[in-house]
């Protein structure tokens, strides 16, 4: 991994510890050791395929103390899903490729000790099949944009950027993928995520907070009309299924695109 790389993955990982990965595993395991474990797991077991390019594998083996690994699977979310995304995007970063969504299982291991984890990582593919591995955007595109919603985000009632990644973030950083320039919002503030057809908002452990509607939330399934409110100073509308016609862009007249009571 190249020093730019490096410092990519350092600022995933921030932005798990700050965000939804420190609540998924409170209690159990720290989201730094978690994904430093799943990082390592990745790069010691990649393959060079026979076009020349790196394998990264596609099955990854956590083994967790039995007491945290009943704690979490009793949390209810979904954690497998939610640490497949996360080792696409690790894959990506590393500049490695994906013969498929990765697959992902959690082991009670009562050899490994309370709040800690053991990964290991293989490959199932054989090596004729991965001479047709995609590129992580083609396969993000396929296993995540199926059936997904066409929509857009309103920024401030004058900027429109349509949502045609399976994650957006936004924050005050300058390599979110929507930058809002305003001092109140954090530097990784929210992210919006694909999941099983329909855009989900995540608040990342902002200091502001996130709203829907003037209700504050962590996790929210939008839907089309929703106006998200980041720190109580800055407004996105989301819309989907079309576009909004030129009157409801002005932003000079921010009440059609924004309820005054939603402000």
């Amino acid at each position: 991994m190249n020093g730019d790389s490096f410092s990519r993955f350092e600022d995933q990982i921030q932005r798990l510890v700050e965000g939804g990965f420190a609540r998924l595993f409170a209690g159990t395991l720290h989201p730094r050791e978690l994904v430093n474990r799943l990082s390592r797991a990745m790069e010691d077991n990649a393959t060079s395929g026979p076009d020349g390019e790196m394998q990264a594998p596609d099955v990854y083996v956590l083994r967790l103390n039995p007491r945290d690994h009943r704690t979490i699977l009793e949390n209810g979310e979904d954690v497998i899903e939610r640490l497949a995304g996360e080792l696409v995007e690790m894959a990506r970063i590393s500049g490695l490729k994906l013969s498929r969504v990765p697959e992902v299982r959690l082991l009670a291991d009562a050899s490994v000790r309370a709040h800690s984890v053991s990964a290991s990582a293989q490959h199932t593919t054989s090596r004729r099949d991965t001479t047709q591995a995609m590129p992580l955007n083609s396969l993000k595109a396929d296993a995540e944009h199926a059936n997904s919603p066409s929509a857009v985000l309103i920024v401030n009632g004058n900027q429109q950027v349509p949502l045609d990644k399976a994650v957006v973030n936004l924050g005050r950083q300058r390599d979110n993928d929507i930058i809002i320039d305003d001092p109140t919002v954090s530097r990784h503030h929210a992210q919006i995520r694909l999941r099983f057809g329909s855009y989900v908002l995540f608040d990342l452990g902002s200091r502001g907070g996130t709203t829907v509607n003037g209700n504050t939330i962590q996790e929210k399934v939008l839907q089309s009309g929703d106006v998200i409110g980041l720190a109580h100073s800055s407004s996105l509308l989301y819309l989907e299924d079309g576009v909004p016609d030129e009157d409801s862009m002005d932003p000079l007249d921010d009440t059609q695109a924004y309820p005054p009571s939603k402000l």
